[in-house]
């Protein structure tokens, strides 16, 4: 039974994968693998007939013995041997050891090998030894990748260094030839992760496995980006533009190409957005726009299962959510596991080799492979022409060609499943190009939703806040959409009333109309780009080292005043004295300054009440 943790968008769950994979596959797999020692077949020539010889000897000497297999029984039937059978007889100790061996195997010939890996003095010098292994470890198994030569005049200079000095026990060293027999026996992987890394290791003695089958279109989507090896020309101003990167979308089952987007951007979620859009909508505007085209692009729908890489693009959790009802399931490949998503990495193969490689302007991955091609100048292919030929490689070429067993076709095999994928239209495609935007969590305050350095208001979103409760106690949090095409307005998702609204930018000078996102990000920085030209660091810097200092300084002729003060006046009257003072920029700097004195002498026949009348001010 399927865990609740399935039910997670983006989970996918590899330990029931596998325990469904292992239901379908037969169970002589999941017993434990048979060993199977050396046979005599495997074994030199020279020891067959040897193991031959004995076996031969032991039958003729069992079929005359009479009693116990001892010297005095054996000697007499082992002297007919080299008559009767034209070999050398061993010594009766020797045929006494080979029936034991023998019968006790269960007769098996194996047991008759002879041993000569046993002959001979193996005795390993234990000093050496431990000099041996501090070369290998130190001088071999870096990741500097040193030579067995280099390793092993490191040993030989150990060597003479411990045995300088000694008398008797001197240190022998080994012969070079054995060295190298040494660091040639060390476990391959074990070497390989010491010098070139576990990642390296890892790909290197890699187990290929088999990624799971699909059983109908749009049930496993694989998704991935590349650099189109080809420089494009602008239509308009005939210049180099560079090479285009190209997002592709790969359906396992048929291995039709159910989506696309080029663009000179950096993969990103915006590119990711823009083919799975090409992937998900109708495409019967491709003949329209390219009336060359001959075949029908019937790949559309819903995805089941979306195979991603682990690009950051990827991660994002923009697209996480944007496909939350879009895609039942998001699978990440692992690393060194390049069979989870091999058929878009063919594709890509197959596209290079069909079509990008005859384009003039192509580049070279290696470039000494250029020699004097220049790419930059041979380049003629315009924008608009490679967007018509790469949808009509893959329509009318790719599409209608036979895989490379010959066992499908990818158009036919689309049109020949029984089940059929589910479609957008009319106001779900709207729908859809919403849950594609690009997600951010902003609060709705006095001035609306601050988002990419602009203002968002609208009547709807002001009255939403009035009478919505905050969902955190203090602020009012909502979800936003942008596409990330045109910012000039934003979806804002009313929790309360389970719907987005547009939201359209504050902006009376008509700068955001038509403007993108990437657009306004590289303007922002242009003009930050700008302020930092304009302010100067070492004056600004010697501005604020001088503030603190007068600030010091008047720190200390404070407090030094202050001790010589037995009290302070209150600072309410020293106030009123410098407001009558007028004590600031345009006034005198202190109260003890003598103000200028206006004589001003009051009429006697006005009395106190002739007053009254007049207002203060």
């Amino acid at each position: 039974m399927p865990s609740d943790s399935n039910n997670l968008f983006g989970f996918f769950d590899e330990f029931e994968s596998s325990e469904r994979e292992s239901q379908k596959l037969p169970v002589e797999l999941f017993q434990e693998p048979i060993e199977v020692s050396s046979t005599i077949d495997s074994q030199p020539k020279k020891v067959q007939q040897e193991v031959l010889r004995r076996i031969k000897i032991i039958n003729f000497v069992e079929k005359r013995l009479k009693g116990g297999w001892t010297e005095k029984n054996l000697n007499p039937i082992l002297s007919l041997v080299e008559a009767e059978l034209q070999l050398t007889p061993p010594s009766w100790r020797t045929l006494a050891t080979w029936k034991t061996v023998y019968f006790e195997a269960g007769k098996d010939p194996c047991a008759l090998i002879p041993k000569h890996t046993l002959k001979g003095n193996r005795q390993k010098e234990i000093d050496s030894q431990s000099l041996i292994d501090e070369a290998i470890k130190n001088i071999y198994l870096t990741r500097e990748r040193l030579s067995v030569a280099e390793a092993y005049r490191y040993y030989k200079s150990r060597v003479i260094q411990m045995n300088r000095g000694v008398v008797d026990g001197k240190i022998r060293p080994i012969a070079e030839r054995s060295f190298y027999n040494r660091v040639h026996d060390l476990p391959p992987y074990d070497v390989a992760i010491a010098r070139f890394g576990k990642r390296y290791a890892d790909r290197e003695f890699r187990s290929v496995g088999q990624q799971v089958v699909a059983t109908k279109p749009m049930e496993y989507v694989e998704i991935d980006h590349t650099p189109v090896p080809v420089i494009l020309i602008d239509d308009e101003l005939d210049i180099p533009l560079g090479r285009p990167y190209l997002t592709m979308l790969y359906d396992r089952f048929s291995k039709c190409i159910v989506g696309c987007s080029v663009n000179f951007r950096e993969p990103s979620f915006d590119s990711v957005r823009k083919a799975l859009l090409n992937s998900l909508l109708d495409k019967s505007w491709v003949k329209q726009r390219y009336p060359s085209i001959e075949n029908e692009w019937p790949c559309h729908g819903k995805i089941d299962c979306l195979v991603v890489d682990n690009g950051a693009e990827f991660w994002s959790q923009s697209l996480e959510d944007s496909l939350r009802p879009l895609v039942s399931d998001i699978q990440y490949s692992q690393a060194a596991k390049p069979w989870r998503k091999s058929g878009v990495e063919k594709l890509f193969d197959q596209m290079n080799k069909g079509l990008v490689n005859a384009l003039p302007g192509k580049t070279f991955t290696n470039p000494t492979q250029l020699q004097d091609y220049n790419p930059k100048k041979d380049a003629v292919v315009r924008v608009s022409v490679f967007l018509e030929l790469l949808h009509k490689w893959i329509v009318d070429y790719y599409h209608m060609s036979p895989d490379s067993r010959e066992r499908d076709i990818p158009y036919h095999k689309w049109n020949q499943s029984e089940w059929t994928p589910s479609y957008y239209a009319g106001i779900e495609e709207e729908q859809l190009r919403v849950e594609l935007g690009l997600l951010r969590h902003r609060t709705i305050g006095v001035a609306g939703i601050r988002l990419h350095n602009l203002r968002y208001q609208s009547p709807e979103l002001i009255d939403y806040r009035k009478y919505c409760p905050s969902n955190s106690g203090k602020k009012l949090f909502v979800k936003t959409k942008t596409d990330p095409s045109d910012i000039s307005y934003i979806h804002v998702y009313l929790e309360s009333e389970n719907r987005y609204i547009k939201v359209p930018a504050i902006d009376n000078s008509g700068y955001t109309n038509g403007l993108s996102l990437f657009e306004h990000e590289r303007i922002q920085k242009v003009r930050r780009l700008n302020t930092r030209q304009l302010a100067d660091d070492e004056a600004l810097a010697d501005t604020f080292l001088y503030m603190k200092k007068r600030i010091q300084e008047e720190t200390d002729r404070f407090r030094s005043a202050k001790s010589h003060k037995t009290s302070l006046p209150k600072t309410g009257n020293t106030s009123k004295l410098a407001k009558f003072n007028d004590v600031g920029s345009e006034g005198p700097r202190s109260i003890s300054t003598t103000p200028v004195k206006h004589e001003f002498n009051a009429p006697e026949q006005l009395a106190d009440d002739d007053f009254e009348g007049i207002e203060g001010y």
